[in-house]
């Protein structure tokens, strides 16, 4: 899912898909794609920043480009990110008990 939802940057830094695998344990789906959506968000808040704080206004072939997305942007977004499987992890389980298929041996 990283890869298809933060694609390889031509060029750039290679993001690290193995260290995101290893940190992403316990995430769902839903959890990983919002992730991504927030490490893609991060050069859109640079350039932002970098637009408000600029004191007169630029002209729009001078204007900064949004840059690639960085392994800290990646960082950022793990860390405001938390996987909400866990948080329902005990209604899982109790329905696996309640209904869930049992191994006999």
């Amino acid at each position: 899912m990283f890869e298809e939802l933060l694609p390889e940057q031509h060029g750039e830094k290679a993001l690290p898909y193995d260290t995101l695998v290893e940190r992403s344990e316990g995430y769902s789906g839903s959890d990983i794609r919002l992730v991504c959506k927030e490490a893609a968000m991060q050069p859109l808040r640079r350039l932002t920043s970098v637009l408000e704080s600029s004191l007169e206004q630029l002209p729009d072939n001078e204007l900064p480009k949004v840059g690639p997305i960085t392994p800290d942007d990646i960082e950022i977004a793990l860390k405001n990110t938390r996987p909400s499987a866990r948080l329902h992890a005990h209604r899982y389980e109790k329905f696996n008990t309640d209904y869930g298929s049992q191994i006999l041996g």
